[in-house]
């Protein structure tokens, strides 16, 4: 019974996530021309958010070298830099001092903001608007709740966190994809974007969210570990940082009873940089992170190609550790067995499977968060696909007061 409860709200979730991308793709020509004017200027090009969007604006960083060859910064802000600038300054202000160092040299600024209110995103598009510096601003609702900028304000005309954030990444994607010298139009990309994510089997997914979900819930409750590791890299290492997020914080926070989760998530830049130094293998860190790993342990792997070199390699450290695998993937026969779940994404490119990913993963979240909240592991009694539409993971943060766009169908 869960799995088809499950099944529905993948249907009903993605269905969303199509229509939100739709309404903001109305005005994706716009976006692309914003981005063209910036990359035929050759000036930096910086991009902010918060939480999950942070992961989402770093996307279009690291896929303007690859369309175009704009020469950008890879990272919003390394954790270091963060981490030192906070404690000695006000975070709030933190995104617009970066900005301010350099600003002359900024030809166009990326944020992402659900509310549109975070008081650090804020005052960097303040900073942009007072050195008449374009902004490419995606935020949740109508746009309204933000001040007009030199540039483009993006809405959503959806103030569901994730389903806003799931359609930010896509629309950032396939307008960035459009840039290239021999990029086809944005209306082919979308449209066939479009069709992979509603041809998404939600009943297979169903039966896989039920899973997974129970065996996340059980992880955290039983102070497991869970590990979300994407070894290949590139957007889907950004997808499987917004997954880590998500269940290291919004997924269980408020919620009575239940501590912190252990999430094992994929290596530091330290950590990656010694690694590949010292062991050239690009398998040796996987192998290593899961040589720690537990019997009923969560592994959640996220790959291309289930039958890389990597990817089995990652499979069989899994399974010697008597760990419980799930795997998300696109290319490559599916893993089946008592200890190992699969579920096959439709073909799209990287950057486009990076962004069906993580609303794969925004599901994982939710239906897992529904089950913290509640004493019973009957998840089928207490949750509904109504329910789970209800209620997205911004449990702490008020988001009712944005205006909404009309619904599209």
């Amino acid at each position: 019974m869960a799995s088809a409860v499950y099944g529905d709200f993948a249907r009903a979730y993605l269905t969303e996530v199509a229509a939100a991308t739709r309404r903001m793709l109305t005005r994706g020509a716009e976006a692309v021309e914003l981005l063209q004017r910036a990359t035929a200027g050759r000036t930096q090009i910086r991009a902010f958010g918060n939480g999950g969007s942070s992961a989402i604006v770093r996307s279009v960083l690291l896929q303007l070298p690859f369309h175009t060859g704009q020469p950008v910064n890879d990272s919003m802000m390394s954790t270091a830099t963060m981490a030192y600038g906070a404690q000695r300054q006000d975070y709030r202000s933190l995104f617009a001092q970066s900005l301010a160092q350099d600003i002359d040299e900024v030809g166009l600024v990326v944020v992402a903001s659900v509310s549109g209110r975070s008081t650090n995103v804020v005052e960097a598009v303040r900073l942009c608007q007072d050195n008449r510096v374009p902004v490419l601003a995606l935020v949740g609702g109508d746009g309204t709740q933000i001040e007009p900028v030199d540039g483009m304000v993006w809405a959503t005309g959806t103030t569901d966190q994730q389903v806003s954030e799931d359609a930010m990444l896509t629309a950032l994607t396939l307008t960035t994809a459009a840039l290239g010298p021999r990029a086809e139009s944005l209306p082919t990309s979308q449209e066939r974007h479009l069709r992979a994510l509603v041809s998404v089997d939600t009943a297979l997914l169903g039966g896989f969210l039920h899973e997974a979900t129970r065996a996340i819930a059980d992880a955290i409750r039983s102070r497991r570990c869970t590990y979300v590791l994407c070894p290949d890299g590139g957007p889907l290492a950004l997808a499987g940082e917004h997954f880590a997020h998500n269940l290291s914080w919004d997924a269980p926070l408020g919620v009575e009873g239940v501590q912190p989760p252990l999430i094992m998530r994929d290596p530091s830049l330290a950590d990656m940089s010694a690694m590949f130094n010292d062991h050239p293998d690009p398998a040796y860190g996987v192998r290593y992170q899961l040589s720690s790993a537990s019997p009923n342990d969560v592994v959640f792997l996220l790959a291309y190609d289930s039958a890389s070199r990597t990817t089995r390699e990652a499979i069989s450290a899994a399974a010697a550790a008597g760990a419980r695998l799930f795997l998300l993937h696109r290319d490559g026969p599916a893993q089946s067995s008592d200890t190992q779940c699969s579920f096959t994404l439709p073909k799209t490119d990287h950057f486009g499977q990076a962004a069906l990913m993580q609303s794969i993963a925004h599901l994982v979240c939710r239906t897992t968060r529904a089950v913290l909240a509640t004493t019973s592991y009957s998840t089928a009694a207490v949750v509904s696909p109504h329910d789970l539409m209800a209620q997205d993971l911004a449990p702490l943060r008020e988001l009712s007061g944005i205006p909404q766009s009309p619904q599209t169908p």
